[in-house]
């Protein structure tokens, strides 16, 4: 049976530019499914079917990939510190996560796993994979906390030695590993930071994230059609208010690849949203996450900030 060599991997990850790798058995996690479960039936997860859809599968990655025996969990550093990027369109200001300040994650995710599968292959032979980054049902996050990346925050967001700041990724591959790490069983404490920040109340309790609430919700829903109520927020895209005032991401660093990745609507932000044409759209925003809520969706957006 092939055992793969784990320093090889995380050595191999960090070549793909990946902040974070960690490795864990895979194996089915009912606790963290029963958490999740009594989220669904409390509707925090604003009524989206989705993921109502194979709930075994998020917790069980041999439902995802035949004979799965570990899952590799990759974490890139998305920090930019560009936590102030405002625009200014007619009398209000318009702000933008920092997630969606470079190019979208889902595609250069994809790209750097699949070289690091590739890299596997080269040196072990035959090792089936199935890589996922939002594409699959797995969550990524409940892998994270496994595989030792980090720990739930009280705003629901990973918690690593970068930040929260993070992308992830995960690796499934059919081969043990020589060496597996422990789960993250870090905590924020006594902090509530994020809780009383956030401006909507979304965090209804530690841990507990009401979707119907969250502001970064509500604006990256595609099937969204009423923006005003966010509007004096400010948030146009996403929202990082509970990740600012985090302490964890207080001396995070800053990672100058990622800052490589801006796409050009950075610096033109305040031209290119005052004057958006589908033209401008499809120049500015094709690379991004913003491309997928399309011209239309996010000119209602803009329409209902302004009013």
């Amino acid at each position: 049976m092939i055992r793969i060599n784990s320093d090889f991997i995380k050595e191999e990850a960090r070549k793909q530019g990946f902040a974070l790798c960690g490795i864990t058995k895979a194996k089915p996690l009912p606790v963290e499914k029963e958490r999740f479960e009594k989220a669904i039936a409390q509707n925090l997860h604003a009524n989206k079917e989705f993921l109502e859809r194979d709930i075994d599968k998020r917790f069980h990655p041999e439902l995802l990939l035949a004979h799965c025996k570990s899952v590799i969990v990759c974490g890139y550093n998305y920090n930019t510190q560009f936590l102030q990027l405002k625009s200014q369109i007619s009398n209000f200001k318009s702000q933008i996560s920092q997630y969606a300040q470079i190019k979208d994650y889902h595609i250069f995710m994809k790209e750097k796993l699949e070289d690091l599968a590739c890299s596997l292959q080269e040196k072990y032979g035959l090792v089936n994979y199935r890589i996922t980054v939002d594409s699959s049902v797995i969550s990524e996050k409940a892998w994270a906390v496994q595989a030792g990346i980090g720990y739930y925050g009280k705003n629901g967001i990973i918690q690593t030695k970068f930040g929260s700041f993070v992308y992830l990724g995960c690796l499934l591959i059919n081969a043990e590993v020589d060496i597996y790490d422990n789960p993250n069983l870090g905590s924020c404490g006594s902090c509530r930071q994020c809780i009383a920040v956030c401006p909507t109340k979304a965090i209804v309790a530690p841990y507990q994230v009401d979707s119907n609430l969250c502001i970064s919700n509500i604006n990256l829903n595609k099937n969204e059609t009423n923006f005003t109520k966010i509007a004096k927020y400010g948030w146009l895209i996403g929202c990082d208010e509970c990740q600012n005032v985090c302490p964890n991401n207080a001396d995070a660093p800053v990672n100058e690849k990622a800052i490589l990745l801006r796409p050009s609507f950075v610096g033109k932000q305040e031209e290119v949203l005052a004057n958006l044409t589908p033209d401008f759209f499809e120049h500015y925003f094709k690379e991004t996450t913003i491309y997928k809520l399309k011209y239309e969706g996010l000119k209602k957006r803009l329409d209902d900030f302004a009013l």
